[in-house]
């Protein structure tokens, strides 16, 4: 019996040791930067970028693919529910700075560029892969076209759904996204166009030779096809290693028809320079007006990072400042940060989602995965900017802060459709054309759901999911050890009895311990510790109801922020100091004030990972972050053998240094430019296990859909929060 008591005392050992190392994506979310988001029908999915979980110790990649449910708004927290039981092998890269480009028609979207973490080489030159939303599953995808192309980092991406295009302007060449590579950072200058009916890239030129990185591109239906906007990041004209902030008043733009680059300069309330801000667009139905709005990001010089929200409204290239409107922002904003994600939904809000803390030491609202919402119409239920989000909000109505500054109402009328001087004639003119588009359709039939499984809150579903396999892992663990055990026990006292019926002299005292080792080997419960991670199959779950959310823009911009690793050109700051509770009488939307609030207090947190629709997902080990380096083992990817190639390490990376401290070359002001439907139900998400698999599959030609005519497109005082408790006045 002590052989039992001892060999059951080892499994549950080694049971509570595997269990206590496992973090839930979701429940133990803290804070998300530099991650990509697409959206597909209602459902906004969240790739690579780098995490930390509770206990906020240390920083480590993000190896799922979650999802936030646009149909959802939990009580608690007033923001989307979050998934993470989606698929993701281990051979598909999780990097940060990346993009993905959406395809709505044919329900998939492309991952294209992104760098790996500090002391991780890269790969390959380049790849790019498909994640085909109704299977759930990952296929290399096989491109055409410049095969001079190599893997790039916090450029700037967009896609246009009704031309089935993705675009990629800039970013940075070093040697965490190019493999070789042994120079400086060096930000390059092209713009990469995708086609999603022939699979085919192609390297078009930029705005000039300056290198640009980390800023923002946007697409607007004006002109005959269709034009990029582009401002803001950094700017590598000399490719050492240094760089210039770009003006914010300078705005790029590249009009599609005739492939041509202008430059307009935007006036009125100018943001300071800053670097991996998150935005997107939206617009009244009269399309009298393309408003953007901005939050946050990175700055230069003195001012870390922001807490503020403006607004460009084009044509008049005004920029219009939305929040804080009392001054706080004099001062560096304690919860400013960079990094994070923009998502217009169905032109009616805007879901920010994580980003670094430069000065913030806590979890970015963890109960809602660093989720917070714009009202952008501040027609929500509190009537303000930051506000709970709403499934059922479809109608944009233009805020007060832009009726002001541009004329008009609710639905439209903007009286100022033109700037003071158009920098180019050719600009005056395409601002008055709006563009037609060809419909396009899936080139293939979409699934349709089989399973009936609702879906359920992450949190719970994974750690049901881990406990279940746990516990029955260590009952089957234990049965077969106590059964060895047994039957051990059972043979000596049978060998000893035969013994002593052909001999009564007692053995000798060195006979007792023989068959010891061969009791304590014999059980091998190494090997069935990790009994969840067999890949054992549980009915998947079902998203069911995917009512077709949209910004109803013909492109949904997808801001890839930075991880705290920092842009390639950037080092690593010294820790930052604890913060105190300061104060901006007009609050932050990341601080909540009152017990109605969306975000929950002590909060400040990061989106949380997914895995597969399969919930037996092996979350990475937990990670947390102090002000120093920490060496945490490689995470296990979800649903991935522990003897599979793990290509992330877990690792603690401060804050971007101050651009400041490196070499920059001067500019005549560096640090303040201020200037005068019915979704798809998806079928096998209930029988399959793809995390087990390495994906290797190309994609079929035919996926690739073929453009067909399209209607001209169009779309059919925000007060914040109090710094205590992170919760909405």
């Amino acid at each position: 019996m002590a052989y039992i008591h001892r060999g059951l005392f080892v499994v549950l050992s080694l049971v509570i040791a595997t269990s206590s190392q496992q973090d839930d994506p979701v429940k133990d979310f803290c804070r998300r930067w530099g991650h990509t988001t697409a959206q597909i029908d209602s459902r906004l999915y969240i790739d690579g970028g780098m995490i930390a979980s509770e206990p906020f110790t240390s920083n480590h990649t993000n190896p799922w693919l979650l999802f936030s449910d646009l149909n959802s708004s939990t009580v608690d927290t007033g923001m989307p529910s979050q998934h993470a039981n989606l698929s993701k092998p281990g051979n598909i890269p999780s990097v940060s700075g990346g993009y993905l480009w959406a395809d709505d028609t044919n329900k998939c979207f492309y991952q294209f560029g992104g760098e790996y973490p500090e002391g991780v080489s890269p790969t390959d030159v380049f790849s790019m892969w498909t994640y085909d939303v109704p299977l759930n599953q990952w296929n290399a995808t096989d491109t055409k076209g410049d095969k001079s192309l190599q893997r790039v980092s916090f450029g700037a991406g967009t896609q246009v759904e009704s031309r089935g295009l993705g675009f990629y302007l800039g970013g940075w060449l070093s040697n965490r996204s190019t493999l070789g590579w042994t120079g400086p950072p060096m930000a390059t200058n092209g713009l990469i166009q995708f086609d999603m009916s022939t699979g085919e890239l192609k390297n078009r030129s930029g705005p000039d030779d300056t290198g640009r990185a980390e800023g923002h591109l946007l697409f607007l239906p004006v002109s005959d096809s269709g034009i990029l906007i582009y401002f803001g990041g950094i700017e590598d004209t000399y490719r050492n290693g240094s760089f210039d902030a770009a003006n914010m008043s300078e705005i790029h733009i590249y009009d599609m028809a005739s492939s041509k680059w202008y430059t307009q300069t935007a006036t009125g309330e100018v943001p300071l320079a800053r670097r991996q801000f998150c935005a997107d667009v939206t617009w009244p139905d009269d399309q009298s007006s393309f408003n953007i709005y901005l939050y946050g990001g990175y700055g230069f010089g003195e001012a870390q990072a922001f807490d503020d929200v403006y607004i460009l409204s084009l044509p008049s290239f005004t920029w219009i400042k939305a929040f804080p409107l009392d001054g706080s922002d004099s001062s560096p904003s304690l919860v400013g940060h960079g990094g994070c994600s923009a998502n217009a939904i169905n032109h009616t809000q805007m879901l920010v989602i994580g980003g670094w803390f430069p000065l913030y030491d806590k979890c970015d609202a963890p109960e809602g995965q660093g989720q917070h919402n714009m009202v952008l119409g501040y027609n929500g239920r509190e009537k303000k900017l930051w506000d709970k989000y709403d499934p059922g909000l479809d109608t944009y109505v233009v805020p007060s802060p832009i009726i002001a500054a541009i004329g008009g109402g609710p639905t439209g009328g903007a009286t100022k459709t033109s700037p003071s001087t158009w920098d180019h004639p050719d600009l005056g003119t395409y601002a008055t054309i709006r563009p037609s588009f060809v419909v396009r359709s899936a080139t293939r039939s979409i699934p349709s759901a089989t399973a009936t499984s609702a879906v359920q809150g992450s949190g719970k579903t994974h750690v049901a999911a881990i406990a279940g396999g746990v516990v029955g892992g260590a009952v089957i663990l234990i049965c077969i050890l106590g059964l060895i055990l047994y039957r051990i026990h059972r043979r000596k006292k049978a060998l000893k009895k035969s013994e002593a019926q052909s001999d009564p002299t007692p053995p000798p005292p060195a006979e007792l311990g023989a068959t010891v080792p061969q009791e304590m080997a014999a059980s091998d419960a190494s090997k069935y510790v990790q009994i969840h991670e067999q890949g054992n199959p549980i009915a998947l779950f079902n998203y069911p109801g995917h009512a077709q959310h949209h910004s109803q823009t013909p492109s949904h911009d997808y801001n890839y922020p930075y991880s705290t690793q920092g842009p390639p050109s950037y080092g690593h700051a010294p820790p930052y100091g604890s913060p105190t509770d300061g104060g901006h009488s007009q609050p932050s939307p990341h601080f909540q004030g009152n017990a109605d609030s969306f975000v929950p207090s002590n909060s400040t947190g990061q989106h949380s990972p997914s895995t597969s629709w399969d919930q037996q997902a092996h979350y990475p080990q937990s990670a947390t972050t102090a002000q120093g380096q920490y060496s945490y083992p490689t995470p296990t990817l979800p649903r991935q053998s522990p003897n599979d190639a793990i290509q992330q390490v877990p690792i603690y990376y401060p804050p971007p240094i101050d651009p400041a401290s490196r070499s920059q070359h001067s500019r005549p002001s560096f640090s303040d430019h201020r200037g005068s439907p019915t979704g798809t139900q998806y079928s096998g998400e209930g029988q399959r296990n793809h995390l087990r698999n390495m994906s290797a599959t190309s994609t079929p030609a035919h996926f690739y859909a073929q453009p067909a005519p399209h209607g001209s497109p169009g779309m059919g005082d925000g007060e914040g929060y109090t710094h205590e408790d992170r919760k909405p006045t």
